[in-house]
């Protein structure tokens, strides 16, 4: 009877670990799993009703109460850790201490990850574990986190060339994304290159973007510090088509269009151009005008029937020079509530603007968008050399310089329609022009571009103009270099105590510990 109870406790333990093993590694298996699981307990239940009395003496001396209390003790620690464990696999947070957040998702790129439209299949050729597919995989892994539309396959090319010429990839570390019937090749693996190609593959529309010419304006293939290369480049990156626009030439906003830029005009826009860009608006279009101080543009009248007035002034203000820049570049980090300023924080840097304020006007709804800090002022006399706050002819701070302005469309579907009968959804649909002037153009050309926020806001204000407002926010950060720039005395500090010093201390604790034990 001994030797059967021996084999039925050890058949106990060994076909319960194995049940065990098989469940956590081969959980499809569930047949053996219930098979081994049953064998463990039936051999459990005759190991406990033949050696009851056995058990129940040995349970009960000191022995076993000490082993059974360690035993415990272990099985309530190990739930515990098995309880942090799945608290971390089901809460995943990654911490980024870098000083850019380097390996942090952009507020852009999360917005866009979570809303993608469709499936995306990525297929990477990496060699097995090297260090340029373990940075791939940090990256990829926080896109994965945001979204369940992502699938990824690793493919090493040394082993599988079949598929890699398939694919006609022809260099390590290439990535390959397909969505619906777009495909698209990436080689260097960032977070914007990685971003902009999701971009191309899941976007069933390109949308084209006009920068109005003829007026001296900034022009969109430019180096030059003045052009505006760098804000179109931006614009492409972000998945829209660039194009200039000569309106004299044809005479009407291309139906395409679904913004118009006009950046900086220094010559008047004739009349006929101006009845072009009203029956633009007036057919729902989306216009943004950055206008400069003393440009002879001549749209003051065209802009107050929207409701927006220039101010004819430069805003000057003192509190610019905390952050290095000067009293006529003022930084702007009041941001009233508005989608294209939504979470948005940076501080926008304008060199030499005019004041932009909100009129009342019918049927069009503004909103004073940026506004600069209550010590600064629209100067209007600027031209005699100085400048100092005149109560009477200047005004005063916080000073509006750019306007948001929409108004409201009836469609041929309203006519039919009373507007008390109007349900919530149709209001929403309602076609709408807006209109967006900021009183400056140079913010955003190649020299100003990437100060601070201001690439960010001028690609905000575009998005949100052509409502793409999945890309409303901040774009990714580039790595940069940080150095640690020490003195001559930090340095000599640093070296007395780390090489003099602190080794002294540990040298002479152990001296004295040795020479105390050897006294005794």
């Amino acid at each position: 009877m001994k030797k059967f109870t021996s084999i039925a406790g050890w058949l106990t333990l060994t076909s319960g670990f194995a049940a065990l093993f098989f469940y956590i590694v081969l959980p499809d298996l569930k047949t053996l799993i219930l098979s081994l699981t049953a064998l463990s307990i039936s051999n459990g239940i005759f190991l406990l009703v033949s050696e009851g009395t056995s058990l129940k003496k040995f349970f009960s001396s000191r022995m076993a109460q000490h082993g059974t209390n360690a035993i415990i003790l272990t099985l309530v620690f190990l739930g515990v850790l098995i309880f942090i464990n799945l608290l971390v696999h089901r809460h995943k947070h990654r911490f980024d201490f870098t000083e850019a957040n380097l390996f942090t998702l952009s507020p852009q790129t999360k917005k866009f990850i979570a809303n993608l439209p469709r499936e995306v299949n990525l297929t990477a050729f990496f060699q097995i574990e090297t260090p340029e597919k373990n940075v791939f995989e940090n990256l990829i892994a926080g896109y994965l986190e945001k979204t369940d539309k992502i699938e990824i396959t690793y493919i090493d090319p040394d082993k599988n060339p079949a598929v890699t010429k398939q694919y006609g990839v022809s260099t390590y570390g290439t990535i390959v994304l397909e969505s619906g019937s777009k495909e698209t090749k990436i080689q260097n693996a960032t977070e914007e290159n990685l971003t902009n190609a999701l971009l191309k593959v899941t976007r069933d529309e390109q949308k084209v973007i006009y920068f109005l010419e003829g007026h001296g304006e900034n022009q969109i293939d430019s180096t030059e510090n003045e052009g505006y290369q760098t804000a179109k480049k931006n614009l492409e990156q972000d998945g829209f088509i660039v194009k200039p626009l000569l309106l004299l030439q044809t005479g009407e906003v291309p139906k395409d269009a679904s913004t118009l830029v006009i950046a900086g005009p220094k010559k008047p826009i004739q009349t006929e151009e101006q009845k072009a860009l009203k029956s633009y608006l007036e057919k729902g279009g989306a216009v943004m005008m950055l206008m400069d101080p003393k440009s002879k543009h001549g749209m003051e009248t065209f802009l107050k029937n929207w409701g927006v007035e220039l101010g004819d002034n430069i805003v000057i203000d003192p509190m610019s020079k905390l952050f290095g820049g000067d009293y006529a570049a003022p930084v702007v980090n009041q941001y009233s509530a508005h989608n294209i300023t939504s979470e948005f924080v940076l501080p926008t840097i304008f060199p030499i603007i005019q004041s932009v304020k909100a009129i009342p006007t019918n049927k069009i709804e503004t909103v004073e968008l940026l506004k600069t800090s209550a010590n600064s002022w629209g100067e209007s006399n600027f031209e005699s050399g100085t400048v100092k706050f005149d109560v009477d002819t200047d005004l005063k701070g916080p000073v509006s310089v750019a306007v948001v302005a929409t108004k409201l469309l009836k469609s041929e579907e309203d006519d039919a329609h009373d507007e008390n009968e109007e349900t919530e959804e149709q209001q929403i649909k309602q076609p709408k022009a807006t209109l967006v002037v900021i009183g400056d153009s140079d913010f955003s050309n190649n020299r100003y571009s990437n100060f601070s926020g201001n690439g960010d806001f001028f690609l905000n204000t575009v998005s949100w103009l052509a409502e793409e407002e999945n890309l409303i926010s901040i774009r990714p950060k580039e790595k940069r270099s940080s150095p640690i720039h020490l003195t001559s005395a930090w340095g000599s500090a640093i070296f007395v105590l780390g090489i003099l010093i602190f080794p002294g201390i540990i040298a002479g604790t152990g001296i004295r510990i040795w020479w105390r034990r050897r006294g005794s």
